[in-house]
């Protein structure tokens, strides 16, 4: 595995805070770190803003070999069935079982994962996750903190 390979696996690159966030983030990241990012679609759609960096298929994660993040429990649930070699993160982005409480058999099933370590965009998500299924986080990250201090996190 090479922990200088990134991925972020998104449902897709469309118009949402959470694409903006990844992509601008993505794009102005100091150069001067040896980092290599690639950012996995799951639905195909137009991209919110031109990304400086590869763009793939969650398909393609398979060959991947670096240091995955999902973004949501789709992602998380296809992140767990891949058989890669690679480092696991859930960046829980989205409290998604707070609005739709007909999911929780599936949506419980991303935050017991116990090879995806979980990260909380704020003190508060890390309260509602450990209420939800009783795991703390590794770390909290903001895109607003830079992707450095994700990089503390997840290395």
């Amino acid at each position: 595995m090479q922990e200088n390979k990134i991925g972020f696996i998104v449902d897709d690159l469309s118009s949402s805070q959470l694409s903006y966030e990844v992509i601008s983030s993505i794009n102005s990241f100091d150069t001067s770190f040896d980092q290599d990012f690639v950012v996995f679609f799951e639905n195909s759609s137009p991209i919110v803003i031109e990304p400086f960096f590869g763009v793939m298929n969650l398909q393609e994660l398979w060959g991947f070999d670096g240091i995955a993040i999902a973004t949501s429990v789709s992602s998380c649930l296809s992140l767990s069935n891949t058989q890669s070699p690679i480092k696991k993160f859930f960046y829980v982005w989205d409290l998604e079982w707070s609005r739709n409480r007909s999911s929780y058999d599936q949506g419980i099933q991303a935050f017991l994962k116990e090879d995806i370590n979980l990260i909380a965009r704020s003190e508060d998500h890390a309260k509602a996750i450990k209420n939800y299924c009783n795991r703390d986080v590794v770390g909290i990250f903001d895109f607003n903190s830079g992707l450095e201090s994700l990089m503390r996190i997840i290395k």
